[in-house]
């Protein structure tokens, strides 16, 4: 090994991960057998991905999510091919940088340069995606549970509405858990933060917290007691700060308990 990197590692990379365009590809099969850099460059990426994928726990996303996925995949437009040139001309030069690439060619970018630059990137590299993992892991449980709370029989639901009878959220109570479902609450910024109210008492009683991110309607679990639970009349409104204030500020909907 005389330690000098081949200015083609990176499509090494992207033809180990089985991403690259026609072209790409038909470039990298001509040269690898003349390029050992190459050639460990493609072992090291396959071992790095055999270790990765070998990491990461197989979760099966929720009904819907995997309906919008699939929604999402059938739109999304799709790059043609281009034609492979005949195996006597010339190749053309590839500029990877001015390239559309797809997600997996971004992937396999950020893989090459794990493997060129070695193992402390690498390490910190696979840090990064083990966080990743567990963020997503997180949300995939917290999403189960609170569909698991929508499907019992047993949960309280209350649909909150505007003034003008517009819904906009539906809180799920039962003893021990709670969510929120934020049919047409407006996204809140980190300065800003939703609070849901008993409003059984007179004042209404702040019992938990919640975040709405943009584009999203999915249900968020609340830090939920069986004191919440005793509330058959819920409210929401949006408060400056991180804080629930002693009264809101403005409840923007609230709604009753529906009879069983």
């Amino acid at each position: 090994m005389n330690g000098e990197m081949c200015p083609r590692e990176e499509l090494a990379v992207g033809w180990a991960m089985h991403s690259l365009e026609p072209d790409e590809e038909a470039l990298v099969r001509d040269h690898l057998p003349t390029c050992p850099a190459c050639r460990r460059t493609v072992e090291s990426t396959q071992e790095v991905l055999a270790g990765i994928g070998g990491a990461v726990r197989q979760e099966q996303p929720p009904p819907h999510l995997r309906a919008r996925l699939l929604e999402q995949i059938e739109h999304t437009p799709q790059e043609v091919p281009a034609p492979q040139p005949p195996t006597h001309a010339a190749p053309h030069p590839i500029h990877p940088q001015s390239r559309r690439r797809t997600g997996r060619t971004l992937l396999a970018a950020a893989a090459a340069l794990a493997v060129l630059v070695g193992g402390s990137y690498l390490g910190v590299r696979v840090n990064q995606l083990s966080d990743d993992v567990t963020a997503a892991q997180a949300r995939t449980d917290e999403l189960n549970k609170a569909l698991s709370l929508a499907a019992d029989p047993a949960t309280n639901r209350a649909v909150l509405r505007t003034k003008t009878g517009d819904e906009v959220a539906v809180v799920l109570s039962n003893p021990t858990s709670g969510a929120v479902m934020p049919v047409k609450l407006e996204p809140n910024d980190s300065g800003h933060v939703y609070v849901v109210w008993g409003a059984s008492t007179e004042p209404p009683v702040p019992l938990a917290m919640f975040d709405v991110r943009a584009g999203s309607t999915d249900p968020r679990l609340l830090a939920w007691s069986s004191q919440a639970h005793k509330h058959t009349t819920f409210a929401v409104s949006l408060e400056p700060g991180r804080q629930a204030p002693p009264k809101p500020s403005e409840v923007l909907a609230g709604g009753q308990v529906a009879p069983a």
